[in-house]
């Protein structure tokens, strides 16, 4: 009982942080939110530079295999390396210097990502993860081509399609959260029940939360494309289906 108490206490820590305000140089009105945002998010997805991408495109892959051959043996490594990405996300994609507003710093998910990367580089110090691949019932497997999705994550600087294949290599997986995490929580998902709680928790929710404010963007900030929140789908649905497996799980077990 104590255990679910501190876990209520944390999700509503983390949506208290998702409302922290938005910071701007220029004032801006509360209206100006959306305005803000998509101007943000613009011209932080279009600063990274093309080596950069690879390189992460490249590594986090050959992490991943050599986590799913060697197992534990590498999950601290693992760890510390996915909570620097979360670290990384929270400086990168949400302070940047505006055109129109000047330096700008969205709070809320500063917040909330740096909160995260704070859970994994403690599960690097503390490890509760245990990663045995072990055969699945084949329903476990269905996000794999949502993952595929968020690797390609195909789109253009007008956030229309691009199906470029060069975006297997270049798209925004590795250098922004919305691109990456569904592959991270689709790996905790299948190592799961063999997962740390809170972690699983943490990493799951604040992943949802991020989803939901994808489904409200085409009503809160201009210029958010259908296909823009397509390519949100991942986050989305694997989020919520990984705070819903611990039930799916359990039902399937009784």
């Amino acid at each position: 009982m104590e255990s679910r108490w501190k876990n209520v206490l944390l999700v509503g820590g983390l949506i208290v942080c998702s409302f922290l305000p938005l910071l701007t140089a220029v004032p801006s009105l509360p209206w100006e939110r959306g305005l803000v945002m998509i101007e943000l998010f613009t011209i932080t997805s279009l600063s990274y530079p093309v080596w950069l991408r690879i390189v992460l495109h490249i590594l986090t892959l050959v992490l991943v295999f050599l986590l799913v051959f060697f197992g534990d043996r590498l999950g601290r490594l693992v760890a510390v390396y996915f909570g620097c990405l979360f670290f990384f996300f929270a400086i990168t994609q949400n302070i940047a210097v505006l055109p129109t507003y000047g330096l700008t710093i969205l709070l809320g998910n500063l917040v909330l990502l740096a909160t995260l990367g704070g859970f994994w580089v403690w599960e690097a110090y503390h490890p509760q993860n245990e990663y045995s691949f072990k055969r699945l019932p084949w329903w476990r497997y269905w996000p794999l081509p949502f993952v595929f999705l968020a690797y390609w994550f195909p789109y253009g600087h007008d956030l229309l399609p691009d199906f470029n294949p060069l975006l297997f290599l270049t798209s925004d997986f590795g250098v922004t959260f919305c691109a990456t995490a569904p592959l991270i929580i689709a790996l905790l998902t299948w190592i799961y029940p063999r997962v740390d709680s809170r972690l699983y928790l943490v990493t799951c929710f604040v992943g949802a939360l991020i989803g939901v404010f994808n489904i409200l963007a085409p009503f809160t900030m201009p210029g958010y494309t259908l296909w823009m929140l397509f390519l949100h789908t991942p986050l989305i649905f694997i989020s919520f289906y990984g705070l819903l497996l611990p039930r799916l799980v359990k039902d399937s077990a009784s």
